[in-house]
């Protein structure tokens, strides 16, 4: 297990992989997929990973989570909100913006920085939007949030210790922390990542959840709410995406999801799951 020096040090060639992911994502809108610095099985993965994501959208899934997602921000409208690793901007960046009193979004990739800066000048936001770039390991905003917010970054941190520690130091006592996670304690997925992992350009920070990284959580924060997609239906995004036969399947693809949804919305199935969304309350 890394320590958080080594992770800093670590988060610096990140920084880099996710400065290229950005300038990819400029010139062709699925960057992860189009990276070259990225070997051709992390390209492979990633296409599957873009598949599932539109498979998904299919589904309404995303409407639930959208429409929970702004739920929990207009509990805390008008507070300080914190985005960690908000790129160039993710699907909830600017809803975040709207609700809060004052946004700050911190990200490694300086490039994603530039661009998310621009987008928000473009809307009229600057006033109440700040864009850091750097580490949120060595991040010091000398105050605490009503809500912090990421989407697909706390899987990046190795020792979940120190980074649920360090979260929890800057969420107010009366706030809370909202996540979009992939999970890989169910026995399927982990075998899965297992099997890719030797051949992943960006294995050195990808870590999805396992069962450490939930007693760390539980640890400093007790889930509220939120659900758990993908147990049965993650290894048919494959499928989806064959052309003809993927029609075909589509409509099962999409009955099993909501199902998974309807049954995985109790604490005790989301990390069965692929993917987890939830909203954590601190314990004081």
């Amino acid at each position: 297990m890394k320590s958080v020096d080594q992770m800093i040090t670590l988060n610096k060639k990140q920084a880099e992989f996710y400065d290229r992911i950005q300038e990819a994502e400029e010139g062709a809108g699925w960057g992860y997929e189009k990276n070259e610095d990225a070997n051709w099985m992390t390209r492979a993965w990633a296409k599957l990973r873009y598949q599932q994501q539109r498979a998904v959208a299919t589904t309404g899934i995303w409407d639930r989570e959208r429409e929970m997602h702004l739920d929990w921000f207009s509990e805390k409208a008008g507070g300080s909100f914190l985005e960690i690793g908000c790129f160039s901007g993710s699907a909830y960046t600017f809803d975040l913006i709207s609700a809060a009193g004052d946004y700050t979004g911190i990200e490694l990739s300086s490039v994603a920085c530039t661009s998310l800066r621009q987008k928000v000048e473009a809307q009229g936001c600057s006033e109440k939007a700040a864009v850091v770039c750097g580490d949120f390991l060595e991040y010091e905003p000398g105050r605490k949030f009503d809500f912090v917010y990421a989407h697909g970054v706390l899987h990046h941190f190795e020792n979940p210790g120190p980074l649920f520690s360090k979260i929890r130091s800057m969420v107010a006592d009366t706030g809370f922390l909202v996540f979009v996670e992939p999970v890989a304690i169910n026995p399927v997925f982990r075998v899965l990542r297992n099997l890719y992992r030797p051949f992943q350009s960006d294995a050195a920070w990808e870590w999805p959840f396992q069962e450490n990284t939930v007693d760390e959580l539980f640890k400093r924060f007790e889930i509220a709410e939120g659900f758990g997609y993908g147990r049965f239906s993650a290894p048919l995004t494959i499928v989806c995406g064959i052309p003809l036969v993927g029609s075909l399947v589509l409509p099962a693809y999409k009955w099993i999801v909501r199902r998974e949804v309807s049954t995985g919305a109790s604490q005790s199935s989301y990390w069965h799951n692929s993917t987890v969304v939830a909203k954590c309350l601190p314990k004081t």
